[in-house]
């Protein structure tokens, strides 16, 4: 007998999001610990969905057929499938993807001074995709990985405040979906004075970005897609009084998929659970203990290995444009000021001024993600200032849903009219960014997968600090399972079928 919950599409979205968690603690740890875990986040999982308030009216079988059609086609030109040409960072992922599917978990780098040197990265995107992979064979990789990430897009769209019946209306705010984007494209030509080159790269015009929701999925699903699907979540039961529960039982589940998606939601699941709180009642209220005990074991297990220590690099692999962004601002000066009121103007903060919420709760949102996207440039974390990419994710889909509202409110005088027309310029202008980026998924030459280097061999030699840590925690080797070596590319050409042996690197 199948079972059914009041929020079919919640509980879905939840799903996607918790079988990296599963598959991690039934596959990296030991039998018995690793059962008990899973069977603890399953019952912390069922005990939300039976809260969780029902859904609205569902979309129509056209609507749901569009949106569907539009997360294939979106997910598509993201490079997961390798369809068409995949942007540079596809090296490292299929890199990772490949030693999951290759190698027995937990995998392995060799040893350093006697400890295994294990792959500890965010690794919930590749997690259920590799275990069907090793299943199904290596030569299904990429088509799974698309089928994963596209599953994982869908949801995202199926759980926006859009139309749920088709017409123009739907189209319209898809493709706003999809186009997101600050203006990139006009401050470069303002702010540079010379016009961007097609297709390249827009977003790095100023020591710091805020990335489109197109560049998102083609650059990095794997934080992506758990970002997306969290904010979406909150936005649904942002005025439920059962947001504190989903927040406890959300928020370990990202941690695997990226720690970055609990820092930026954290905030938000913050205020709502003030708004969601009775006048008199615990912010605890509804929680249990099985999942209190699930989150914090989750959490435990998963924070221990990602902040395994990393080995000294013999050399430091360059740093992208605006890494730096925290050592230029201690030195602040008149250039950089005045580059940050052009990152904030260009990037979100025209449009924020354009934005006339009606309701209170709608007005806190909008000053809250405001805020945040102002304060966030002045930290730098990551290689490539992860920290601005990954953190604003939430923020920016709030600005998102607001617009999409906005757009549903009709222009009743003159003023509210040219607001509008202005809004929708700022949104059409920034839709230049998605263009190049589909642009060249679309022009350049299909990019095949790579499996057949270790993500170390693909680095160089070099040892990720982001990716390999020393397994120095006495506790994390009891409950592990013993780390086996991943395959190199001499070993690994032979699991690898013929025409996938010689990829170009």
């Amino acid at each position: 007998m199948m079972i059914r919950f009041p929020d079919s599409l919640a509980a879905a979205a939840l799903a996607y999001l918790a079988a990296p968690s599963f598959v991690f603690l039934l596959a990296w740890l030991r039998p018995p610990l690793g059962l008990a875990a899973a069977a603890m986040l399953a019952i912390a999982l069922y005990q939300l969905l039976k809260r969780l308030p029902p859904a609205a009216a569902p979309h129509t079988r056209s609507a749901l057929l569009f949106l569907v059609i539009l997360a294939f086609a979106w997910a598509a030109l993201g490079g997961a499938g390798h369809f068409v040409y995949a942007n540079s960072d596809w090296r490292t992922r299929d890199a990772v993807y490949g030693d999951l599917i290759l190698s027995a978990w937990p995998p392995a780098y060799g040893l350093h001074d006697g400890v295994p040197l294990i792959l500890r990265t965010a690794m919930g995107y590749y997690l259920p995709p590799a275990l069907l992979a090793k299943l199904a064979g290596i030569e299904f990789a990429a088509l799974i990985l698309f089928g994963w990430t596209a599953l994982g897009v869908a949801l995202f769209l199926l759980l926006l405040p859009l139309p749920r019946r088709l017409g123009w209306r739907l189209i319209l705010h898809g493709l706003v979906v999809v186009f997101f984007s600050g203006m990139d494209w006009p401050a470069i030509a303002l702010v540079h004075g010379h016009l961007p080159m097609f297709p390249l790269p827009l977003e790095w015009w100023r020591p710091w970005t805020y990335t489109s929701l197109t560049g998102q999925l083609f650059w990095a699903p794997n934080h992506a897609l758990a970002l997306w699907l969290g904010t979406a979540l909150f936005y649904r039961h942002r005025e439920n009084p059962v947001l504190p529960v989903l927040g406890l039982v959300l928020l370990p589940l990202l941690l695997l998929w990226t720690p970055f998606a609990v820092i930026g939601l954290l905030p938000w699941f913050l205020w709502g659970t003030i708004r969601a709180r009775p006048p008199t009642g615990s912010p605890a209220l509804g929680t249990t203990a099985v999942q209190w005990a699930s989150g914090t074991i989750l959490t435990a297990v998963v924070v221990s290995l990602l902040t395994r220590p990393a080995i000294a690099a013999a050399f430091a692999l360059a740093e992208p444009a605006g890494g730096n962004a925290a050592a230029k601002a201690a030195g602040i000066d008149g250039d950089l000021i005045a580059a940050y009121v052009q990152f904030v103007a260009f990037e979100f903060g025209l449009l924020v001024l354009l934005l006339r919420p009606n309701h209170a709760d709608a007005k806190q949102a909008l000053a809250i993600a405001a805020g945040l996207l102002l304060l966030l440039p002045l930290v730098s974390l990551g290689p490539s200032n992860d920290w601005l990419l990954r953190v604003s994710t939430p923020s920016l889909l709030i600005l998102l849903c607001l617009a999409l509202a906005e757009l549903d409110v009709p222009g009743r005088d003159i003023r509210r009219s040219l607001r509008l027309t202005a809004m929708v310029a700022i949104l059409v202008l920034g839709a230049i960014t998605p263009v190049f980026e589909i642009s060249r998924a679309l022009l350049w030459p299909r990019t095949p997968p790579n499996y057949g280097q270790t993500l170390v061999e693909q680095q160089a030699g070099f040892l990720a600090p982001h990716y390999v840590g020393r397994l120095d925690l006495a506790t994390l080797r009891a409950i592990f399972k013993t780390p086996t070596s991943v395959p190199a590319a001499a070993d690994r050409q032979r699991l690898l079928s013929p025409s996938m042996r010689h990829p170009p690197s």
